[in-house]
């Protein structure tokens, strides 16, 4: 039995209706836009930390993965298995990951390529196989919907909902993107009756990151971020008609561009109450850099922390001092494995008026004082009193 669409009917979606829906979502993203424009540089990284995981547990669900919520992060620190493998998912889990990290750590906004390349460089993302003859090509996806996006265009300024209807309807067309019919299973021996079983998800998850580029183009959105989850195999399908299918197209980017903005207001509240918590820290202390990491993508094993942000092992103690010190981040062991997990920060309100934290160990307060007598020397030098 074909799946039923509410809203495929006798008659088309009513027009005030989709008026209505694309109002919505052209107010979403001129929100989104504001908030963009007014990001500080802690709140840029914690941002683009959330995105990230964002899209990467939205592509490994949205490619068929239904363990990625339960598993991403111990398969990350390298403590569990990668999600498995099921009928509906078309190559390993590692590959999908290892290719969105790829393309993401040459995006044009900096902050997005940094975090991308950081978890290119320290995550575990262990293989359960290697990338077999009939398995897709994660990276070709990717390249095929950039090409879709740039030649989905329109002229001149306008509203992108002309744009992601074109888009919409070269993605029916396309031999990587359109839906695939369900398979039927035979049973064995030739007797008894077939059986209709699921088909194989086709990548979405690659449209959903190059969304971005074709609303930069459309409606001047910087920068050209992805958007997790505004295609959906719902508005391709061959039941909808025009105006049921822009109905489906605007909700679905309206809902991507909310998460959007609920990321962004939760990164500007954990970054206030977070220089509060770490005020008695060095300016250029390590810290806030890594906690941003923690609270935004996933926890982080030590040795991680040396390779993704390259600390020394010893300065990578210092760091878990600090934050667990703080109140901002809770250590266990796993497997052999140290492992920091962020604690969400207090409200800024209930901390503007504690007492300065004291130094967490010794041992930290004596790696304070000297990098403190560094930074004496330094500004010495800069005014030319020591030569």
């Amino acid at each position: 039995m074909e799946p039923f669409y509410p809203l495929a009917s006798d008659a088309d979606a009513d027009p005030v209706e989709v008026a209505e829906a694309e109002a919505r979502c052209s107010l979403a993203l001129g929100r989104l836009d504001g908030l963009l424009a007014g990001l500080s540089a802690p709140e840029k990284a914690l941002f683009c930390w959330t995105l990230l995981r964002q899209v990467l547990l939205g592509a490994l669900t949205q490619a068929g993965f239904a363990e990625a919520e339960l598993r991403f992060d111990g398969w990350f620190a390298g403590t569990t298995r990668a999600p498995q493998e099921s009928p509906l998912t078309s190559c390993p889990a590692h590959a999908l990951v290892r290719a969105l990290l790829a393309e993401l750590a040459r995006h044009p906004w900096q902050p997005l390529a940094e975090a991308a390349s950081v978890i290119d460089r320290c995550g575990k993302f262990a293989p359960d196989r290697a990338l077999g003859a009939d398995d897709s090509d994660p990276a070709a996806a990717l390249v095929e919907a950039a090409r879709l996006a740039a030649t989905s265009n329109f002229a001149g300024p306008s509203l992108p909902f002309p744009a992601l209807a074109r888009m919409a309807d070269q993605l029916r067309r396309s031999r990587t993107f359109a839906p695939i019919e369900r398979d039927v299973a035979m049973p064995l021996f030739g007797k008894g009756t077939p059986i209709a079983r699921a088909a194989q998800r086709t990548p979405l998850w690659a449209v959903d990151c190059q969304l971005g580029h074709l609303l930069a183009a459309q409606i001047a959105l910087t920068p050209a971020l992805p958007f997790p989850g505004a295609m959906t195999a719902e508005a391709l399908a061959p039941q909808l008609r025009p105006g049921e299918r822009a109905l489906v197209l605007a909700e679905a980017l309206r809902r991507s561009a909310e998460r959007h903005i609920a990321a962004i207001q939760q990164a500007r509240a954990d970054c206030r109450a977070l220089g509060q918590r770490l005020r008695h820290l060095r300016a250029s202390a390590r810290a806030p850099q890594v906690w941003l990491a923690l609270r935004g993508f996933a926890p982080m094993g030590i040795e991680q922390l040396t390779s993704g942000f390259g600390i020394s092992r010893r300065g990578t103690y210092a760091v878990a001092e600090a934050l667990v010190g703080a109140g901002l981040a809770a250590r266990a062991s796993t497997l052999g494995r140290v492992i920091l997990s962020a604690l969400p920060p207090a409200h800024t309100a209930e901390v503007v008026d504690a007492p300065l934290s004291p130094l967490p160990s010794p041992l930290l307060a004596e790696f304070d004082a000297a990098m403190a007598d560094i930074d004496r020397l330094l500004a010495r030098q800069d005014s030319g009193q020591v030569t």
